[in-house]
């Protein structure tokens, strides 16, 4: 059966030719539409120079600019190509390396810092399982077009192997990459005054949970002091796994949400990978979470098919168009009424402190 999962997983999740070779394409910076996208990677580089599956001892980090080309659809996967085309694909247009993570911090909070209050933002993005380099800066590139974010992203690629059949080796680059995640966290939170909002997917969502545990219990209270705000995107873990880490997290950003979906197909096969009846980013009971301050966000009525409903937030137009209505993450996920999720809302039920809301489609 697991046999199966696995082949299964090849034929849909498998299929770019080239997903390691990221030029650089200086034209690129002529393009329309270009995005300032920091990078903090523990990859190593392969012999060509580009980012690997190869985990490294040694952070490197990395101001880029990605252009985005014209042909561009709300919620359409980026497309990009080892010789790319900016008129046709996401490109990287400029790359420069920061030495060091404090010059590096530097340079984002120096970034953030010009621009207007509210706009003062860090989202630092955690991408998942099956995810290259050019992968994870794409797809972050492709979420500050989309949700037309005005403050700094910062995109934390671990060395997953970018390969259907390379999950082992994914979950094992996770423990690896909890130290690493650590000092970066560390290092913005300095960093102050701005708002610092960590976004993990699939398997980055226990990557950051693991790591905010570690933090946690050696400094108590560390999360919920430095960290504004929170959201796990359809996290690929057990649900108990999650409430352990839990237990050594002392309290939780007041805006902290998990976005799930029933139609979920990769973590349907996680699932028989794994083991295990439920993943996190499967549940829609509040009651499970033991009414913690959580918002737990059902998506099951939006569809994303190229990511088989596995990023329905970011492959979604209708799903992008409402929640680009929040100017921020807290006015997006406080329980009130006058909420935009509640306002959309289908269906609300509320466990202690836990709100779900299941997310209504708009009408056709």
């Amino acid at each position: 059966m697991r046999i199966l999962t696995f082949a299964l997983l090849t034929l849909t999740m498998g299929g770019c030719a080239d997903r390691i070779t990221a030029p650089v394409v200086p034209q690129a910076l002529s393009n329309e539409t270009t995005h300032k996208i920091y990078v903090a990677t523990n990859r190593a580089r392969n012999d060509a120079g580009f980012f690997g599956a190869e985990r490294s001892s040694d952070m490197t980090y990395l101001d880029s600019v990605v252009s985005v080309p014209p042909s561009h659809k709300t919620g359409k996967p980026p497309s990009y190509n080892a010789t790319p085309d900016p008129q046709r694909h996401f490109t990287i247009a400029s790359e420069t390396e920061v030495s060091r993570l404090s010059e590096f911090v530097q340079k984002v909070s120096s970034d953030v810092q010009s621009l207007p209050p509210r706009d003062r933002e860090i989202i630092l993005f955690v991408h998942g399982y099956h995810n290259t380099y050019q992968d994870s800066l794409f797809r972050t590139a492709q979420m500050k077009e989309d949700f037309e974010v005005s403050g700094a992203m910062v995109n934390f690629t671990w060395s997953s192997a970018g390969q259907a059949l390379g999950y082992a080796h994914d979950r094992e680059s996770v423990l690896f990459s909890r130290d690493d995640l650590e000092r970066t966290l560390r290092a913005f939170a300095k960093q102050q005054p701005h708002k610092l909002l960590l976004v993990g997917h699939s398997l980055g969502t226990m990557l950051i949970t693991e790591t905010l545990r570690q933090i946690d219990r050696k400094e108590p209270g560390w999360t919920v002091r430095n960290i504004d705000a929170l959201a796990l995107l359809s996290p690929d873990m057990p649900v108990d796994l999650f409430l352990r880490n839990l237990e050594s997290i002392k309290a939780l950003p007041t805006a902290t949400a998990i976005v799930t979906s029933t139609k979920d197909s990769a973590l349907f096969l996680s699932s028989q990978i794994n083991g295990t009846k439920q993943r996190l980013g499967q549940l829609t009971d509040p009651s499970v979470l033991d009414g913690l301050p959580i918002a737990l966000v059902d998506v099951s009525n939006f569809n994303d098919s190229a990511s088989f409903n596995h990023l329905t937030v970011a492959g979604s137009p209708a799903l992008i168009a409402l929640l680009r209505d929040a100017r921020d993450i807290d006015t997006l996920l406080s329980p009130e009424d006058s909420t935009i999720l509640s306002r959309s809302a289908e269906r609300i039920l509320v466990t202690g402190q836990t709100v779900a809301i299941e997310v209504g489609a708009p009408p056709n």
